[in-house]
């Protein structure tokens, strides 16, 4: 990549993923021989008579937090944290890419790109005003020019922005933000915008598209990856597919360091280890399906040294846990190189993974909310993996949520109708809706006594303990794509 390098002033002298999941639709058969404590699983009951609710009801919107956060394609909503008065923030949401990144670190204001009929706008939100600035054009091109020309230059950069994390926050203070842009063209780059003083700087300047941009812990680096669209394209434009580098910006003197690339195609970014060094692996597309993704390590970003974290291959993606830095994953029986059939949870300063589960999961993430691992379809184990919530039904339960009380809510799709289940620590499953299909489930941030059920109709229910009888509480618009907590 041919890099163009920014001259820094000392106000830049500071301290301050992506996981690629493939989701698989499959059946198996549960079993388990593991010997870690489990909270079980029965299943789900008929809705009990409701019992009386002791809470009292908020009478106005909260000013000063904390907040719940719902995106989808009818815009950004916030509410009290028990879902009670649900304010709209802005009438579209973003393209792509996970709330939790676009969130500054105060929770103050939100930053994604916003797509209109003329391109594609860097958008900053505030909390809970909703004020609404556009910090940058990104770049300018219409529907039509997509449609009509889906491998031009402009198209391919609109891909690279659009449909990839394309922001990052600088950690602790908020005051940087690292996006990708084509406002110079004709490639997406990497820039730099400083929320003190408004000011964007171009950190990058080369042929390939940059994407993914993370910061250290520190914030003293951004590491972003430069990715191509190569012909022949074939019938469809389904995704980038050339790995031309991965660079690191120093932000203290705007220095590109090249980092080793990884073998294979992909972005494999699996996390930050400490300040300095960052997790990847190799994708060897020769190895047998489900053993080529392998020689997971650290790289020391500023010496480019590598460590080895663990001999086996693994498969169904990586999750890492910011509690411990704890690794879930899941390995292959007929792989030589993994450590067998299960899921597997590996604990810093350990080389050998414990065995959490005898069948592998189709994938693997971290609840941010929740705070455990959702290996799919097995079920949600904590950071240290001493507790398994199973899943009420397996193959069949979806959107998990724990709250701050041990209570659990999951989607179970039987017969092609959906329904909410919940579980107390007093009483085994109990329907709660029935005959709907859900967007999402999140319980409140304080208490975790109230589940939050968004439906795909936009509707907003809240449920509370002791009897979760469902509530109304809005309409926050079709397809909602996530919800978060705002601190």
């Amino acid at each position: 990549m041919k890099i163009k390098l920014p001259k820094f002033s000392q106000k830049f002298k500071i301290k301050i993923f992506l996981p690629l999941f493939l989701p698989i639709l499959a059946c198996s058969l549960f079993t388990t021989n593991s010997t870690t404590p489990r909270v079980e699983s029965p299943q789900p009951e008929g809705t009990s008579p409701p019992a009386k609710s002791t809470s009292t009801p908020p009478t106005g919107f909260n000013p000063t937090g904390p907040y719940v956060v719902f995106s989808g394609s009818d815009g950004i909503w916030i509410t009290n944290p028990d879902g009670s008065f649900p304010t709209r923030l802005t009438d579209s949401g973003p393209a792509a890419g996970d709330l939790h990144q676009l969130l500054s670190p105060s929770g103050d204001r939100l930053v994604y790109v916003a797509q209109n009929e003329t391109g594609l706008d860097l958008t900053e939100v505030k909390i809970p005003s909703g004020e609404v600035n556009i910090v940058s054009r990104l770049l300018d091109i219409t529907f039509d020019e997509v449609a009509g020309n889906p491998t031009s230059a402009k198209a391919i950069a609109y891909y690279a922005i659009k449909d990839y994390d394309s922001l990052a926050w600088q950690p602790e203070s908020g005051q940087l933000l690292a996006f990708t842009g084509a406002m110079d063209g004709p490639s997406a780059d990497l820039y730099l915008y400083d929320f003190s003083n408004a000011e964007i700087t171009r950190l990058t300047d080369g042929p390939s598209q940059a994407i993914f941009p993370t910061w250290s812990p520190n914030g003293e680096y951004i590491l972003h990856y430069g990715v191509s669209w190569t012909p022949p394209f074939g019938g469809a434009i389904v995704g980038y597919n050339r790995l031309d580098g991965v660079y690191a910006v120093r932000i203290s003197d705007g220095e590109v360091i090249d980092q080793p690339e990884p073998i294979g195609e992909r972005a494999a970014f699996d996390g930050w280890w400490d300040d300095t060094h960052y997790i990847t692996h190799d994708t060897d597309v020769l190895e047998p399906l489900g053993c080529y993704t392998l020689n997971l390590r650290t790289i020391d970003v500023a010496t480019l040294e590598a460590q080895p974290v663990m001999d086996y291959s693994f498969s169904g993606g990586l999750a890492l846990s910011p509690r411990n830095r704890a690794m879930l994953f899941s390995g292959s029986a007929d792989c030589f190189s993994s450590p067998g059939e299960g899921v597997y949870l590996l604990i810093p300063g350990s080389s050998v993974p414990q065995k959490l589960h005898d069948t592998s999961a189709y994938e693997a993430s971290w609840l941010p909310e929740s705070e455990v691992f959702h290996a799919y379809p097995r079920g949600l184990f904590s950071a240290d993996g001493q507790t398994v919530y199973d899943p009420p039904v397996i193959d069949k339960s979806f959107h998990p949520a724990i709250s701050k009380q041990g209570y659990q809510a999951w989607e179970v799709i039987e017969n092609f109708q959906g329904r909410v289940v919940v579980k107390d620590t007093t009483r085994d499953w109990r329907a709660v809706l029935e005959n709907i299909s859900v967007a999402g489930l999140i319980w409140d941030p304080i208490k975790g006594d109230t589940l939050l059920i968004s439906l795909q109709d936009g509707s907003l229910y809240k449920a509370a303990y002791p009897d979760f009888t469902p509530r109304l509480q809005g309409d926050l618009g079709e397809r909602i794509q996530q919800a978060i907590w705002v601190p």
